[in-house]
């Protein structure tokens, strides 16, 4: 399967970034398995990957971006979330948004692939009720 991005889609959406020829390498690596998982996930949701939707190719390309960002991101000072720092007797903590680097998406990236819902919303009346 071709992933759904390329090391190229993913430095355009990261700016000032650059990777190592290493660098690169597991980013193609890392695109390819979040591609894989995407394609899963769609596939689970009843959602069908259609080659022919170009809205559908551009949010697959930014969102498989996505993933694999934040995924890089882990343990860096970009992927920083919270901070705390103490003067005196010096204390000083991180906690990353994202400490094992795993693939996961946002919000946003589920509404514009169509992922979200799946539960239903409804009601039931009680015996007695009108």
């Amino acid at each position: 399967m071709e992933p759904f991005a390329t090391v190229d889609d993913l430095l355009a959406g990261w700016p000032n970034k650059t990777l190592s020829e290493s660098e690169r390498a597991a980013a193609d690596v890392l695109l390819r398995r979040a591609s894989g998982q995407l394609a899963a996930l769609m596939r689970n949701k009843g959602r069908a990957v259609d080659p022919s939707d170009e809205i559908q190719a551009e949010n697959l390309r930014t969102v498989t971006a996505n993933m694999v960002r934040r995924s890089m991101m882990s343990g860096s000072a970009e992927g920083i979330k919270s901070v705390s720092q103490t003067i005196g007797s010096t204390t000083a903590s991180a906690q990353w948004s994202n400490p094992d680097g795993a693939f996961y998406l946002s919000r946003t990236d589920k509404e514009v692939l169509g992922l979200l819902g799946g539960g239903r919303v409804g009601w039931a009346s009680m015996a007695g009720d009108p």
